[in-house]
């Protein structure tokens, strides 16, 4: 399994491959601008060319570009619904312009509009989105904690989403180990990692399964309540991980932390002790 950090990015570009490579990553993840702020901040050619050649020469892959937090594809807000695909079709260009595999988005909130109505926005969205991109990043939706009227905190309703949107080939899925256990599947367990692997097969496909985020949960099972934790200081626990890690299914996926880091990379480095070779 390949690891990495979510990294930032200071002044230039390329400083996130600094980043990752000073914390020990094998892949990272960064924003295309301020996550609070709509709008993809232009990157000059020289620094895009400054970018791929450090990435070449780093052995960092891959990237992920990991959208803005303004985005909602289920909005009930016209405004920001448009806004929205427009983000996302800027970010998977910006991905595509750098190198990067995907771009990673959370599906959103339908605001009290209910479910139903919030699938055929989501699918509605993603349609509108992948029109619009020609290119090869791919997009990935995030699963969910299940908070206030979020999308995405059952396999059931990722599967209803793909299935309106009618599985185009560019689409797949982030597997959030934090948030899918606030959301009440036990990944603390090895019944209950099995049991969460047949419930993405039977609803979405474990081939849509492109990329895991690995975050320990400072909140209990079912909670829905989305703290991250440093691995193996929540509930998931070391255990969890390394059946997590090691598992035939995941194991030759790439996974990012989304914690505090360092030079140390203290979280990687614990993660590939737990390897099985």
């Amino acid at each position: 399994m390949r690891f990495g950090y979510h990294v930032k990015v200071k002044e230039r570009l390329s400083t996130a491959l600094d980043e990752g490579l000073a914390a020990g990553c094998d892949a990272i993840q960064i924003f295309p601008g301020p996550p609070q702020q709509w709008g993809t901040p232009p990157v000059s050619p020289d620094e895009i060319e400054e970018f791929r050649l450090k990435k070449k020469e780093s052995g960092i892959d891959p990237v992920i570009i990991h959208s803005i937090y303004l985005v909602n594809l289920a909005a009930p807000n016209d405004s920001i619904f448009k806004r929205s695909i427009g983000s996302l079709v800027s970010t998977l260009v910006r991905a595509d312009e750098i190198g990067a595999f995907a771009v990673v988005t959370h599906i959103g909130n339908h605001k009290g509009k209910g479910e139903e109505f919030g699938v055929r926005r989501i699918a509605s969205a993603i349609g509108a989105v992948l029109e619009r991109f020609q290119g090869e990043a791919m997009l990935l939706l995030e699963t969910t904690a299940g908070s206030g009227t979020s999308i995405g905190h059952t396999f059931q309703q990722f599967g209803s989403v793909f299935s309106s949107s009618g599985f185009p080939e560019k689409l797949g899925f982030c597997l959030d180990t934090c948030h899918v256990y606030a959301a009440g599947y036990d990944l603390s367990s090895e019944e209950g990692l099995e049991r969460t692997l047949t419930e993405i097969d039977e609803n979405i496909g474990l081939e849509r399964l492109r990329l895991i985020h690995l975050n320990d949960s400072a909140s209990d099972l079912g909670s829905r309540i989305d703290r991250h934790a440093h691995i193996g200081e929540g509930r998931i626990g070391l255990d969890g991980f390394r059946r997590v890690i090691n598992h035939p299914l995941l194991r030759d996926l790439p996974a990012i932390l989304e914690v505090s880091y360092d030079n140390n990379g203290r979280d990687i480095q614990l993660l590939r002790s737990l390897e099985e070779k």
